[in-house]
């Protein structure tokens, strides 16, 4: 409903404004709407309070379509949301059911520790140190399959170090067969494979050739 204004008349007394009943009305209609529209039509909500520029909102439900733009605005406290569409934009960001994408290209989550119960993936991964409080590294490889290789640590009793030398190569394992070369040893140094009699089955020189 538009606002009732009262007719006044034109000049005081002139018998061409609203008569009383009438003027009576308006007014009722106006409180009415106003207080249907703020309250349920006999009270006024008692969580609202205005200020000359501040409007103050206690504990409401707000309900419809939020329409318009808000170019700035503070929530000092908010326990629960529950966001019914189905993405949730903030500039470049979009939040939306499984997935945080950003135009850009890029999301910082800043000096802040993210934790997770699940699994996390990722394509290439760059980051800092990485401490783990698991006992395994597991590898799926190119391929996702049945099969994955895992490293796995003993639980230690003191601080360990492994470093990985700056050079390109194969490391080696205890299951490594036909692995050992002349180069993997000081010109200097001789290798001799035995078998459980002691013949001498091959010879590896350091820096050299094997025999």
């Amino acid at each position: 409903m538009a606002v009732q204004s009262l007719g006044v008349g034109t000049t005081a007394n002139d018998g061409s404004g609203d008569t009383l009943r009438a003027a009576g009305a308006k007014i009722n209609d106006n409180f009415s709407e106003i207080y249907t529209k703020l309250g349920d039509a006999s009270a006024l909500s008692s969580g609202i309070s205005a200020t000359a520029t501040v409007v103050t909102l206690t504990a409401p439900t707000i309900t419809g379509v939020v329409a318009g733009t808000q170019t700035s605005a503070t929530i000092t406290t908010l326990a629960t949301t529950t966001v019914n569409g189905t993405t949730l934009n903030g500039g470049t960001c979009a939040v939306a059911a499984g997935s945080i994408t950003d135009s850009s290209g890029a999301i910082s989550f800043g000096n802040e520790n993210l934790t997770t119960t699940g699994t996390f993936t990722s394509g290439n991964l760059t980051c800092g140190t990485i401490t783990s409080t698991g006992a395994s590294i597991v590898f799926e490889g190119a391929t996702p399959d049945a099969h994955e290789t895992t490293i796995t640590v003993v639980d230690p009793t003191a601080d360990r170090t492994i470093t990985i030398p700056n050079e390109t190569g194969t490391m080696l394992t205890t299951g490594a067969s036909n692995a050992v070369t002349g180069n993997m040893m000081k010109s200097s140094s001789t290798l001799l494979i035995v078998d459980s009699s002691g013949s001498t089955l091959k010879t590896v020189i350091g820096a050299g050739s094997a025999s």
